[in-house]
């Protein structure tokens, strides 16, 4: 045999694996995009019986990523992972009025919105659209997290009236968004940087499962109730509740610059 139809061959048979290797590959990915698309298939259809079964297991899916994204040899720093989730709900609050009203619905951002303008320059959006879904709705962010508190034996409830002014009262301030916890239990980093850097996470999995996006901030307070109750042994569920809101209100009402994922 002559070594250039040796070499010929030798190369011909790489392609070759080269290409089934190939379609090895695109074929796992085709079955698993299929598998994908009869689990989303199979949620719908539930929908029917539990229209909120996506919220649900979106906030089973958004506890999970989190608690393996923050586990280290010391486990999970509870506190950290409830001023996260409470950052995010208060913030879907805001996040879901924008995609339902205004991009889906053309409204403008004044018919949603009561905009205020701080001394800083940073503006604020409060009115009774985004009040709803965060505290005064049956399945608000704060009528979640509460009655997992509730559910918990928690008797005692943080006083929700005096965050609310607490928060207005801050307004172009730089305390504003700056939660009130005891030292001892001060999280890893502030509410804004939580929402900044992990919405696009939060809005990845809350497109995937929600309905509608007046879902968004349902699934970030039942992803609260897990928390509080994965957590009740390490955190008082009293405490875990007020830092939660203490994160949830502000971010509800903040102009936040979104860090795109590269």
């Amino acid at each position: 045999m002559k070594w250039s139809l040796f070499k010929k061959i030798r190369k011909d048979g790489s392609e070759t694996a080269k290409g089934a290797e190939n379609l090895n590959q695109q074929s796992e990915k085709n079955n698993s995009e299929r598998a994908d698309e009869i689990f989303l298939e199979k949620v719908n259809e539930r929908r029917q019986e539990d229209p909120l079964v996506g919220a649900k297991i979106g906030a089973k899916e958004l506890v999970g990523n989190l608690i393996n994204g923050m586990k280290d040899s010391k486990g999970v720093h509870i506190e950290s992972l409830i001023s996260i989730l409470g950052s995010l709900a208060g913030y879907a609050c805001q996040a879901s009025l924008r995609k339902e009203y205004i991009e889906n619905r053309g409204l403008q951002e004044n018919q949603v919105f009561v905009i205020l303008e701080g001394a800083n320059g940073s503006r604020y959006y409060f009115g009774d659209m985004i009040n709803k879904p965060l505290a005064e709705d049956q399945m608000s962010v704060w009528s979640l997290a509460a009655g997992m508190a509730h559910h918990l034996g928690c008797s005692q409830f943080p006083d929700l009236d005096d965050i609310f002014k607490h928060v207005t009262s801050t307004v172009g301030q730089d305390s504003y968004g700056i939660p009130r916890i005891p030292e001892e239990h001060k999280p890893g980093d502030i509410p804004y940087e939580y929402v900044a850097n992990l919405w696009p996470m939060f809005l990845r999995t809350a497109e995937r499962y929600c309905a509608s996006p007046l879902e968004w901030p349902v699934m970030g307070g039942m992803a609260l109730q897990e928390v509080i109750q994965w957590g009740k042994d390490v955190l008082n569920p009293q405490l875990a509740l007020s830092i939660a809101m203490e994160c949830a209100i502000p971010m509800a009402k903040a102009d936040i610059k979104i860090k795109l994922e590269v």
